[in-house]
């Protein structure tokens, strides 16, 4: 049995469209009701003041390590995994984990926020990997599942392998938009944006994926 979400898209789901993330109203099948929308956040730009000055990765005031290459802040030492023309050739990956702070920043409410997920590490070993919201039974489920995040569509983007390496992220057209780091906007729509070690990519309601070089 299939439930019609506010797109149009037959679910298997009767809560959030396995297929673009709509809110469905479960109270009787079938029921269109609003599509399941993610506010702006309401943050500041990050400057380059803000960025680790080897890899440019968003750094936090109360770090002392860079998330994205262990660059040392109050050294100067630069990290294992630093970007530095000789680690060009190494290889990255993603680590998902579900984001309370991103989570109170955008959950439009009623939503449970999953606090026992535990983070996931995947490695980029393509030159394309999809991001997106599989189902059960799908026999070509996104590279980059996050099925238990209803806000996430069913193709919400994708990481595209770039010629030095490195991956950039690009939106394919998701119900709630892609989000870089803190930028209150989401990222245009086809548009490639090139991604640095420790980069934030949010996506759905409380997803985090943070890109980073594998240690040699």
């Amino acid at each position: 049995m299939t439930v019609s979400c506010p797109q149009g898209h037959a679910s298997a789901t009767s809560d959030y469209c396995d297929q673009c993330g709509a809110k469905i109203d479960g109270s009787s099948a079938g029921q269109i009701t609003e599509v399941l929308e993610i506010p702006p956040a309401d943050v500041t730009s990050i400057t380059e003041a803000d960025r680790c000055p080897d890899c440019g990765a968003p750094n936090v005031a109360s770090d002392r390590f860079c998330e994205g290459c262990g660059y040392d802040f109050e050294t100067g030492t630069p990290g294992e995994t630093s970007t530095s023309p000789a680690a060009g050739a190494r290889a990255w990956e993603a680590v998902l984990v579900a984001d309370r702070a991103y989570f109170d920043r955008v959950s439009p409410g009623g939503i449970e926020f999953p606090a026992d997920t535990p983070a996931r590490e995947i490695v980029l070993d393509r030159d394309e990997l999809r991001i997106g919201r599989g189902r059960g039974a799908d026999p070509d489920p996104p590279d980059i599942d996050l099925a238990s995040d209803p806000a996430v569509s069913r193709l919400h983007a994708t990481l595209v392998r770039q010629e030095d390496g490195s991956y950039a992220v690009v939106d394919q057209g998701s119900t709630n938009g892609t989000r870089l780091n803190d930028e209150p906007e989401a990222i245009e729509v086809g548009a490639p944006v090139p991604v640095a070690a420790g980069d934030r990519i949010h996506v759905g309601v409380w997803t985090t994926i943070t890109l980073r070089l594998r240690p040699s």
